[in-house]
């Protein structure tokens, strides 16, 4: 009932925001029109509504004034994109484009949609989730983008561009205060050095103590704790030969977030519950805790720190040598993390896992394009070198070490009753060297015909060693030499190879009216189980073997129009995905512990289709709606003894929506504006798992936000309040089946938050 009150809350206000807008034309506004955005989706400058590929995009200062502020908020506003948050905000992302992911959690692993900022290729998983602030705009690429773009795009692209330095001195601020004690900052200086030097520093921090209740402490959990700072220098060596500098880095310190407990163990006997018990909240863990029936409270007996860093380095050197431009881009990162996760969400020592991760990161890429009568062409080479390491740590029923001799580690739960006690950890080392030919070409065949070819050669090497072992003074009553009884220990090499295309026309059918068709592939290479193996080591060897490649191939046909004399923006796009040997994680719980596998399914169809819709009816009111439609299918899949067949794929909401409607009341004696915003969100229901169990789903749900802002004409001032998830809708972002410890782990998503801001340019 909430959900079907929030979209009628959201249609009467887009409608109300009409009406007015309406009104207000009749007494003699003049009609404006939408604005165009400049995108660099083909590697070059163009138009968003020139570009024959499905990409939307959105201005730096409209992701603020929506309250996007993290990489991982923008499948809110995006349709047919979904990204989920296993590890809860600041940890790794699963990103789902089109349906196309892939849902492992493990930090060895990158998902098949590459992220970009400034052109860099974002390779480790733990850094895909990041702080966005001062950006000149985010494209979203749909489709597999297998010819311009590196590694791991078999289902799309998103491209955060920094605002960049101007010759112009320019100043801005942001303070913002709102629910939870949340203090967000942000702040940008930039301008001309001399005449052959630009510069530009930005930051960005925030605190906030949290929305979750801790009945165990009294305290806040899930709150946040970062800060980010972003430095750009332009330089104009000579009249052909520029260069773009970048150093960045950020730090995340905060509690790690803290989880919902499910229980699926009736907390008297400990035998399953019913499934209506279970989601009713009546159920416990294996140690018979049951949560809190409120939404938002837990009892959490670990309280260590989520700590990130991050920092790198990148240039771009842009050399023009007449009628072609040689373009290099250099980058290096680095990324350090560690997750000390409260992983049972109890206040009992039942499960706490510890994931640290740190990678480096070499790319470089070496373009030539150019222009001629009839043809746009780039052609290139591009390079990865990346060493990633993991260090990870699972601490199994400390609560019941009283019960095992000398309280030691008793893996096969002979004192316990079958409970496994144990400290186990896994030491992971994968080295990927990845390197890669393309060019693609785009020739007139008429002034209205225009073909597109392109072509990608990838190889991928993956080196990947692992090591397991117990960490234990006594196992089973036995003193161990050292604390440290080795389970397995093995190197494993894998190497990739493929080659992928893109044949695509465009035609225009009448001015600023565009249509497209095109055939294209993907190509994801495989890879290496980087996540807790079995302690068996028999079990573990199977493991670890590699999983292969997966590839896709995408038919797609799509509309690009400016219409009403360019008062409306009308784009949509129907595309048909034949995907093959997808890479699918499972959790599959065996009664004693889950066992992790990672391996490539069969095949899966996915078909949809998107409609985004731009519009100006009136000179100050401004309405933007997308519309998302999904369908997946997994064909011929078991696992485990499990049959996947005909599911759904994770994350693959059939149905996706997101509307937003600004209205501007001008005050004229004021030299200023009031700005009314309203938007809406929604997404029908989804699967968590490939298994399509009915505990890893959430039932479709909207979100309403608000914003009410004062701001000058000149844009030297705003001031503004907000509202997010306005009518209080609780939901989960994720969830994993933890039921051989009797417990589902659910993260939930923010409730109801208010605030106000303050902004202030030069």
């Amino acid at each position: 009932m909430r959900g079907k009150q929030a979209g009628l809350l959201a249609g009467v206000s887009a409608m109300a925001l009409f009406c007015a807008g309406a009104a207000y034309a009749q007494a003699g506004d003049d009609v404006t029109t939408v604005e165009d955005i400049v995108v660099t989706a083909q590697k070059r400058e163009q138009s968003l509504q020139s570009v024959p590929v499905a990409v939307t995009a959105y201005t730096g200062e409209t992701m603020q004034n929506l309250g996007v502020k993290s990489s991982s908020d923008i499948a809110s506003v995006v349709p047919n994109v979904e990204i989920g948050l296993p590890g809860g905000e600041g940890n790794q992302p699963l990103i789902y484009i089109r349906g196309v992911g892939l849902s492992d959690t493990s930090s060895n692993n990158a998902g098949p949609n590459g992220v970009y900022v400034d052109e860099v290729y974002v390779s480790s998983p733990g850094a895909q989730t990041f702080q966005i602030f001062d950006l000149e705009r985010v494209e979203v690429l749909k489709g597999p983008q297998g010819t311009l773009y590196g590694r791991n795009a078999t289902g799309g692209a998103i491209n955060f561009i920094s605002a960049k330095p101007t010759e112009e001195f320019t100043a801005k601020a942001m303070l913002s205060y709102g629910s939870f004690d949340t203090v967000t900052g942000e702040a940008a200086v930039g301008g001309a050095v001399n005449d052959a030097v630009r510069v530009r520093l930005a930051a960005s921090g925030a605190r906030s103590d949290g929305y979750i209740r801790n009945d165990l402490t009294g305290g806040r959990e899930n709150g946040k704790g970062y800060f980010a700072l972003r430095g750009l220098m332009a330089v104009d060596f000579s009249e052909n030969l520029d260069a773009l500098f970048s150093l960045h880095g950020g730090k995340v310190d905060v509690r790690a977030p803290q989880y919902r407990s499910l229980g699926v163990l009736d907390p008297a006997t400990g035998a399953p519950c019913a499934i209506t018990a279970i989601q009713a909240g009546a159920c416990g863990n294996v140690l018979g805790y049951v949560s809190p029936s409120s939404f938002y409270r837990g009892a959490y007996d670990r309280r260590e720190k989520l700590e990130v860093e991050n920092w790198g380095a990148s240039a771009r050197f842009n050399w023009n040598l007449g009628e072609v431009t040689l373009t290099s881009i250099t980058a290096y990162d680095y990324n350090d993390k560690i997750h000390r996760e409260d992983t049972d969400a109890s206040p009992l020592a039942l499960m706490a896992i510890d994931y640290g991760v740190r990678s480096h990161t070499f790319t470089q890429e070496v373009r030539l394009s150019g222009k001629g009568e009839r043809t746009d062409w780039v052609a290139g080479a591009y390079y990865l070198s990346e060493t990633l390491k993991q260090n990870q740590t699972v601490d199994l029923f400390r609560e019941l070490r009283v019960l095992t001799p000398g309280g030691g580690a008793d893996p096969a739960g002979d004192s316990t009753g079958g409970a496994p006690v144990l400290f186990a950890r896994a030491l992971n080392t994968q080295k990927t060297e990845a390197a890669a030919l393309f060019g693609q070409i785009e020739y007139a065949i008429t002034p209205q015909l225009r073909a597109t070819v392109g072509a990608r050669y990838n190889y991928e090497e993956k080196q990947f060693s692992a090591a397991g072992r117990f960490e234990d003074a006594l196992i089973g009553g036995t003193p161990i030499p050292g604390g440290v009884l080795p389970l397995y220990a093995f190197d494993q090499s894998a190497k990739f190879e493929n080659a992928s295309f893109k044949i695509g026309l465009d035609y225009d059918l009448a001015e600023r009216v565009m249509v497209y068709g095109s055939v294209s592939t993907g190509f994801k290479s495989g890879g290496f189980n980087g996540g807790f193996l079995s302690f068996d080591p028999i079990e573990a060897a199977r493991q670890a073997q590699p999983f292969d490649e997966e590839t896709l191939t995408a038919y797609e046909a799509g509309l690009k129009s400016t219409l009403l004399e360019g008062r409306v923006r009308l784009n949509a796009a129907a595309f048909y995905y034949d995907y093959k040997d997808l890479q699918l994680y499972t959790l599959v719980n065996t009664g004693a512990l889950p066992l992790q596998l990672l391996d490539n399914a069969a095949d899966a169809t996915i078909y949809g289709a998107e409609v985004e819709l731009v519009a100006k009816p009136v000179q100050h009111l401004d309405v933007t709606m997308n519309l998302g439609l999904l369908d997946t299918k997994i064909e011929d899949f078991v696992s485990a003894g499990a049959d996947f067949s005909g599911n759904q794929l994770a994350l693959s909401p059939k149905v996706t929506f997101s509307g937003v409607a600004s209205y501007e009341i001008p005050l004229e004696a004021m030299s200023a504006a009031v700005v009314l915003q309203s938007s809406v969100s929604y997404r029908s229901s989804q699967f968590f798992s490939a298994d399509n169990a009915p505990l890893l789903s959430q039932d479709g749900y909207w979100l309403v936000g608000g914003r009410i802002a004062l701001r000058s004409d000149d844009g030297r001032w705003e001031a503004a309040i907000f509202g997010r998830n306005l009518t209080a809708e609780r939901y989960v972002n994720y969830a994993v089946d933890l039921s051989d410890f009797g417990f589902i782990e659910q993260n939930i998503g923010e409730p109801r938050s208010f605030g106000v801001e303050f902004k202030v340019a030069y």
